[in-house]
């Protein structure tokens, strides 16, 4: 990641959603759930519009997954420019060496607490990935405090990762379908605007309230609490 330079980055969302973004009618809420493996923030997928489109899907196919914190009726994308000047960039040896020296402090405050490590497990047995990342989000929430403690602001904007993901696509080749990478964006005022991607039009006023109602059915017709974990 170049720091300070302009990146591009697109969030799977509700239409209403990204409507609510471009418009300026919703601001961007930090996610905060169990399974955000980079702790809480904004989540982008760095420069790739489709996949974050696939993850919107997927939550709107399978909603009792329980993929997103909000339900979603009518999967859309919006694309987010930002700037970071303090990233915890976890594709470089400098950000995988601070995890684990935050990992370690982190386990030895554990085990002198009496407390138990939290783990990364999957949802379902049948999963190959450890979608409930609990540890991981845990490990950079301890980062992430003890920058507050020692300078009085959270010095990390964001944390960037890779994750292998889905199946591999040819034998041996290392390269995995639904591979990504993902910028948890902590600081919003690195956020410099949002774009409709190319060929999308802002909804109707019409088109706007019969999302918002398929919306709103979505979210009757699955009531059940969703993961959710305590805000810091």
């Amino acid at each position: 990641m170049n720091h300070g330079h302009l990146q591009i980055g697109y969030h799977g969302c509700d239409i209403t959603v990204r409507d609510g973004l471009i418009s300026g009618r919703l601001e961007p809420a930090p996610s905060n759930n169990q399974y955000d493996w980079l702790g809480s923030g904004f989540y982008l997928f760095e420069g790739d519009e489709e996949r974050a489109l696939a993850f919107a899907e997927a939550a709107a196919i399978t909603p009792l997954r329980r993929l997103t914190a909000k339900p979603i009726a009518t999967p859309a994308v919006v694309g987010c420019v930002f700037s970071i000047q303090r990233c915890l960039d976890m594709t470089t040896k400098a950000g995988r060496l601070e995890f684990e020296k935050a990992y370690l402090h982190f386990q030895a405050a554990n085990l002198l607490s009496g407390q138990g490590m939290p783990m990364n497990v999957p949802v379902n047995p049948s999963d190959e990935e450890a979608l409930l990342r609990g540890l991981d989000r845990a490990v950079f929430q301890f980062i992430h405090s003890n920058f507050l403690e020692a300078f009085g602001s959270e010095y990390f904007q964001a944390v960037r990762g890779a994750f292998r993901q889905g199946q591999e696509i040819a034998p041996g080749s290392g390269f995995h379908r639904d591979s990504h990478v993902q910028i948890a964006l902590r600081d919003f005022t690195c956020i410099k605007g949002w774009f409709l991607p190319l060929g999308a039009e802002q909804l109707s006023q019409a088109d706007l309230a019969n999302a918002q109602a398929a919306l709103t059915a979505v979210r009757e017709a699955n009531p059940k609490a969703r993961r959710r974990v305590e805000a810091d």
